[in-house]
């Protein structure tokens, strides 16, 4: 569990870290199995998965004796938070039209507290594979999306991330007064950039959806090779880009 975060309620931290590790597996696992990968007393791990059947977190697989799998509560959770999701829908079409003008793969983010998750995602034929898929949460400081999200807050609204991000050091430290200048030319060009920040070699460019009050609700994407990203490429590809969060804008309430 090292590589979980650790809080003062160490059952959920145990069952979130199970969760993480049977949402992962392509098959169903072990009790042995779940305790060795989540360096859980195995003890500890039967008293969490016992607790997890009873609320249909985790489930015993079927054909095969003592293993198991993620519960039926987690696609009825999954299932109504994307059932209410309208935008999701209304992104496919507007994703489909803009992945085949320049031919990468496209996601749709949405803002959750100080993080943004990626909820549609659209991949282009013969591109390279990014680790990006739906359900990833990122900081919104190292995201495109996330940048594009942040950009169009308010000053104190940013100056509030900041602190949570813990990226103030009394004044404003050099991390967050470049951080600053980003979200300002975020805001005067309509698009945000990142570079090497979520995954190594890879950027993204994002713009801004807003529903019918202007307020940020999600952002558009579209992933690069970094060799590929340059300010010039992103400015080119920014505009394909910004039509298509205008677009799904227009079909916002």
């Amino acid at each position: 569990m090292s590589d979980h975060v650790k809080t003062a309620a160490p059952a959920i931290d145990g069952a979130i870290t199970i969760l993480d590790i049977l949402s992962q597996s392509p098959h169903p696992l072990q009790l042995s199995d779940i305790s060795d990968i989540a360096g859980l007393p195995q003890a500890t791990a039967h008293r969490i998965i016992n607790a997890m059947l009873q609320h249909n977190l985790a489930a015993l697989a079927p054909g095969r004796r003592k293993t198991y799998t993620v519960g039926s509560k987690i696609y009825q959770l999954a299932s109504s938070i994307l059932g209410r999701q309208a935008i999701v829908p209304s992104f496919h079409p507007i994703a489909e039209i803009l992945k085949n003008e320049i031919h990468r793969t496209i996601l749709l983010s949405l803002p959750i507290g100080n993080q943004v998750v990626i909820v549609a995602k659209l991949d282009a034929p013969a591109t390279r594979s990014f680790n990006a898929y739906i359900g990833r949460t990122m900081p919104m400081h190292l995201s495109a999306s996330g940048k594009a999200i942040l950009a169009a807050r308010s000053v104190p609204e940013q100056l509030a991330y900041f602190r949570v991000e813990s990226l103030i050091a009394g004044g404003l430290a050099d991390e967050s007064l470049a951080l600053v200048n980003d979200l300002k030319r975020s805001a005067r060009l309509g698009y945000a950039v990142s570079v090497n920040e979520i995954q190594q070699d890879v950027g993204c460019v994002a713009a801004l959806v807003v529903n019918n009050q202007g307020a940020p609700v999600a952002a558009i994407s579209a992933c690069f090779t970094g060799a590929m990203l340059t300010q010039q490429s992103a400015r080119t590809y920014s505009k394909n880009i910004v039509q298509a969060a205008r677009q799904l804008s227009s079909l916002i309430l």
